[in-house]
């Protein structure tokens, strides 16, 4: 994810089309792209660490490491579980870390990396992925091209939901669908579509929008950690 538009692909052209406003000739990047990943910090990843919080990466074959970055921390659990069992004194533990800073992390380390590399999939849940696939190939998207594009899946509407902030009025991208259906379910008086597309796909249409109009909606995770810390939650559309 250290680039957006590294990350481009047919699949992505063809679910952008999908989001209202998108023109065919793109203005110039409202805000940085770094800036856009910030706004990744209200999705917490769940990774497996050593005591100290440090990423465990696994080992792929020759070249490869893995270090896989759940959304899900009953997931990123039952994968703890299975790495204790093979590694009973390794003191590993599943560690909650903003995905924007989980995405410095993994870019520190492959800088460091001579031989190897390491490679961090983000890992939603299988009921979010088959939701996403569902929705693209209504949206007429291919399979092939969901096949080859769709890594994590993002939600939104058309016309896109709304959330008041500190900033003004911003559209709502979801990482869950659960998170974005019940969203769509208080609006009242228009029909809300709902859509999908990939990550890569929302966070390029936040640097090529003409103003920062766009936030990702925090996940039910981040609340419970919010709650658990003492600091609250945030508002909800």
């Amino acid at each position: 994810m250290k680039s957006v538009f590294k990350a481009a692909r047919s699949f992505v052209l063809g679910a952008a089309a999908c989001l209202p406003l998108l023109a065919s000739a793109l203005p110039l990047r409202a805000i940085p792209e770094a800036d856009a990943l910030k706004k990744l910090a209200v999705i917490p990843v769940f990774l497996i660490t050593n005591e100290q919080g440090s990423p465990i990466p696994i080992p792929q074959g020759d070249k490869n490491l893995l270090l896989p970055m759940f959304l899900d921390q009953a997931k990123a659990q039952k994968e703890l579980d299975a790495f204790n069992k093979a590694n009973p004194t390794a003191k590993a533990r599943v560690t909650p870390i903003p995905m924007n800073l989980a995405n410095d992390k993994v870019n520190e380390i492959n800088k460091k990396l001579t031989d190897k590399k390491l490679v961090a999939p983000v890992i939603s849940s299988d009921a979010d992925m088959a939701k996403a696939v569902e929705l693209l190939r209504k949206q007429g998207v291919s399979e092939k091209d969901i096949k080859e594009g769709l890594s994590v899946p993002v939600f939104f509407s058309k016309p896109f939901i709304t959330i008041n902030t500190p900033k003004g009025t911003k559209a709502v991208f979801f990482l869950s669908y659960s998170d974005a259906a019940a969203a769509a379910a208080k609006i009242q008086g228009t029909k809300v579509e709902m859509l999908a597309a990939d990550l890569t796909v929302a966070l390029g249409r936040m640097i090529e929008s003409k103003n920062d109009e766009f936030v990702f909606y925090p996940t039910q995770a981040f609340f419970k950690l919010m709650q658990e810390q003492g600091q609250g939650g945030a508002a909800k559309p």
